[in-house]
This record gives C-alpha cells, sequence and structure tokens, in this order.
C-alpha cells in the first residue's frame, strides 16, 4: 500500500469512528456547537507500558483537542488485573484500559461492546490483522487493536556460523538435523550448549506461548466459543480426522527435545532459564517475544545474534505464530463514555496508532500501518510476524500456566498414560472457562 492509499484509509477510519459515534447514539447532533461534538473533558487510561514515549502520543492527541485532557496510568503487569478489578467495584475503574486477549473474558462485565450495527464485523476486519477476531463476539467489538508481541525465533549467528550452518531453520522438523551439531555434551550426557530449549516447562521463559504456537499452526484454537455467548476448551480434539490429533502430535513433538534416550535431547531441569541460556552464549536458539529484543540486547551487548520468524509446520498452507496483541477497551461506566470512544478511535488510527506503535516498540495491529515496512531488519522481521499472529482466549492466565505445566510434567516423568494426561487438561482447562 503506497503512502496516499494509507491516507485514505486514515481519513476513512477518522470518519467511520465519528460515523459509529452518531449512529450508535453516543454523539448527539442537531441543536447542539460543534464544539460539543468534540473530544472532550478528562480521560483516563490505565495500561502496563512504560516507555516514557507513550506519554508524548496521549500529550499530542491532547494538544490536538484542546478542550481534551488524556492521563496515563502505568500498572504494574503483576497487579493490573486485580488493581482493575477493585477500582471496577468500587467505581474509580479508568475510561479506558490496555488489554490482552488473557482478560477478555475476567473484564467482559466492565467493557463496553460496540455493537455491529453501529461497527461492522467486516470494517474491524479490513482494518486490524486477522488474529485480532479475538475481540469480535456476538454483541459487537470487544476492543480497538494497537499493537502486537508476536513470538520469533532469535538466533547465534556465531554458533551457527562455527557449524557452517548458513541460515536458521524455517521449519520445526528442520531441528531433528541440526542437533548433533548445536547441542554439545560431556561424555557424561551434561548439556553445555543447547541447541533449542523445549520439552520443559519450568525453566523455559515461554513454554506455553510455544505450545500454543504450536497448536495453533496445526489447527486448535485452544479454547473455542460455545455459541451460548461463552467459551469452551477444545485442546482435546477427539473429533479430528487425522490418525493423531493435534495435540499428541505436539505434545509428542515438544517432549522429544527432553528426552535423554532420544537423539533430539537438547534440554533438561540443570539448564538455566532459556533466555539466560541464550543470552550466555549457550544456546543456539532461543524462541521469545519481540518485546524482548532490548533486554537481549541490553543484558549481553557482545552476543552477536539476530532474528526470523517463528519456527512453522510443514505441509500447512499458511504461516502461524502466536503472539500477544493489545487493544483498547472502554469502561462501560466511565463517565465520560462518548470521549472515552472518541479517543480510542483516534489513538487506534492514522499516525496515532503508528506513534503508539512506535513508542512502546512494537508492530501495529493495523493493516493499513503494517504494510508500510520499516527498514531496520528487526523490524521488518516484527512487521512480517504480526500480520500472522494468532492469539488464544486464555481464561486465566495464571491458571492455564499450571495446567499446561502439569501437562507436560505428567507426560515426561511418565506420571500419566499421554491420553490421561491430555484429557486432565482439558477438564482443568474447561473449568477455567466457566470460573
Amino acid at each position: 500500500m503506497n503512502n496516499f492509499q494509507t491516507i485514505l484509509v486514515a481519513i476513512f477510519l477518522a470518519f467511520f469512528v465519528f460515523a459509529v459515534l452518531i449512529f450508535s447514539g453516543i454523539l448527539k447532533i442537531g441543536g447542539t456547537s460543534n464544539k460539543a461534538n468534540t473530544p472532550q473533558g478528562k480521560i483516563v487510561i490505565w495500561g502496563t507500558f512504560n516507555d516514557p514515549n507513550i506519554f508524548k502520543v496521549f500529550d499530542d492527541t491532547r494538544d490536538a483537542n484542546k478542550e481534551l485532557t488524556i492521563s496515563y496510568v502505568i500498572k504494574k503487569e503483576s497487579d493490573y488485573q486485580q488493581d482493575l478489578i477493585e477500582a471496577f467495584a468500587t467505581g474509580k475503574g479508568p475510561d479506558l484500559f490496555f488489554i490482552t486477549p488473557d482478560m477478555v473474558q475476567k473484564d467482559s462485565d466492565f467493557i463496553y461492546k460496540i455493537p455491529y450495527a453501529s461497527y461492522p464485523e467486516k470494517t474491524f476486519r479490513d482494518s486490524f490483522i486477522d488474529g485480532s477476531s479475538v475481540y469480535l463476539d456476538n454483541d459487537g467489538v470487544i476492543g480497538f487493536p494497537v499493537v502486537v508481541d508476536p513470538i520469533v525465533l532469535y538466533y547465534n549467528k556465531d554458533i551457527l556460523s562455527n557449524e557452517g550452518i548458513v541460515q536458521p531453520p524455517q521449519y520445526w522438523d528442520e531441528l531433528f538435523n541440526l542437533v548433533s551439531q548445536l547441542t554439545k555434551k560431556k561424555d557424561d550426557g551434561t548439556i553445555l550448549q543447547s541447541m533449542i530449549a523445549l520439552g520443559r516447562f519450568d525453566n523455559i521463559t515461554h513454554a506455553k506461548d510455544i505450545l500454543a504456537t504450536l497448536l495453533l499452526q496445526n489447527g486448535n484454537p485452544i479454547i473455542a466459543s460455545n455459541g451460548k455467548g461463552g467459551y469452551t476448551s477444545v485442546l482435546s480434539d477427539n473429533s479430528s480426522s487425522k490418525p493423531t490429533s493435534s495435540i499428541e502430535a505436539v505434545l509428542n513433538f515438544f517432549t522429544e527435545f527432553s528426552n535423554p534416550t532420544l537423539p533430539a535431547y537438547s534440554w533438561n531441569r540443570a539448564l538455566p532459564n532459556s533466555i539466560d541460556a541464550f543470552t550466555g552464549g549457550k544456546s543456539a536458539f532461543y524462541i521469545g517475544s519481540a518485546s524482548e529484543l532490548f533486554k537481549i540486547q541490553s543484558v549481553n551487548p557482545n552476543l552477536s545474534f539476530d532474528v526470523t520468524q517463528a519456527l512453522q509446520t510443514r505441509g500447512t498452507n499458511t504461516k502461524r505464530t502466536y503472539g500477544k496483541i493489545y487493544a483498547l477497551a472502554v469502561n462501560k461506566k466511565s463517565s465520560n463514555l462518548t470521549t472515552a470512544f472518541s479517543v480510542a478511535g483516534i489513538l487506534t488510527t492514522g499516525d496515532s496508532a503508528k506513534n503508539l506503535a512506535i513508542a512502546v516498540s512494537l508492530p501495529p495491529a493495523s493493516k493499513a500501518l503494517l504494510a508500510d515496512k520499516p527498514t531496520d531488519p528487526y523490524l521488518f522481521t516484527f512487521f512480517n510476524s504480526a500480520i500472522i499472529t494468532r492469539t488464544w482466549l486464555d481464561p486465566d492466565s495464571v491458571g492455564s500456566d499450571s495446567v499446561f505445566s502439569e501437562l507436560i510434567q505428567n507426560i515426561i516423568s511418565n506420571k500419566l498414560s499421554l491420553d490421561n494426561a491430555i484429557s486432565k487438561a482439558q477438564t482443568q482447562l474447561e473449568f477455567l472457562t466457566k470460573k
């Protein structure tokens, strides 16, 4: 998309937001001054983004609308959900708040959902990446997508070049051909250098995200709508026509890398956390998030590394990776609902959306903005990864961590058979969707 087309899309979206405000009845016209139809009053936004550059985006939005005041409150990620619940319970919640898909079910009672009669589903799908569809439900639009934090593959260039490997792998099954070159062991089996951190949960930074990537690539959405306004677990996809279900195939593959009796053995519990192994130069590959780029650079400035898209499942027709998709949600009890809605529209379209993405150093969720590829090689990869990002409606991020951790432990310890381990995890996830 060229610059002219991008400008047209931005103009269209701006007018569309205005139209939504009118036709939804939030914004009144006729008999009022133009001043009454412009964003005005005080808007409080909560989120966990702590880059100081984000304040300039809000300041610029305020400066363009002289009657508007925007206050952004940074919250600790560990306390964010609880802080929101307590604030909503006491009527002191923010007007707008950043959400991720794992917050959709928990906060559904607090979110103003925009009906499709006012904001057509097709307009949403045409405007934002396909993975953003998690913010659509039977009642309308749950949130306006802002930025994407996709799972990518970091790799140590020195380790690969030392072994004569020119390019990083593109497919998961290529790892089997590389493990003997890239995993170094002592005679007693002690791992000195790992190819990749797979197979366990406790010391792998993004173990659940890696499993989600594999499942989504194999067509398993993990959680799905039950058609009654709620959700259900589809982790155990027994209805699959394939001889082996997607969850069985994923778990068989994943756990191979922690089994010392198999050729793929590359990881064990004695090794450090996966990101520490990579930044310490002791791991050839690291499956991490785009947002970790600066952390990796700061921990070890001398590390020679690069990044590419997440490994893919061979034989599938489409590329996929898991990622967090951040969106702005409107508090249904906001005392200034009109302006809150308007500000959400402004911040997720055009230059405001672009500047917000730059401020938090993540690719935008807007298709129009993603079409304008950056020249920076890291960002180029992140933009392309954002386009193929999918996610899932995690009902409880802490609870599901425990579910997947127990699932992996039950398999690698032989505590339960594969079928029984999957069945137990399915039941546990289903319980989380009902909490």
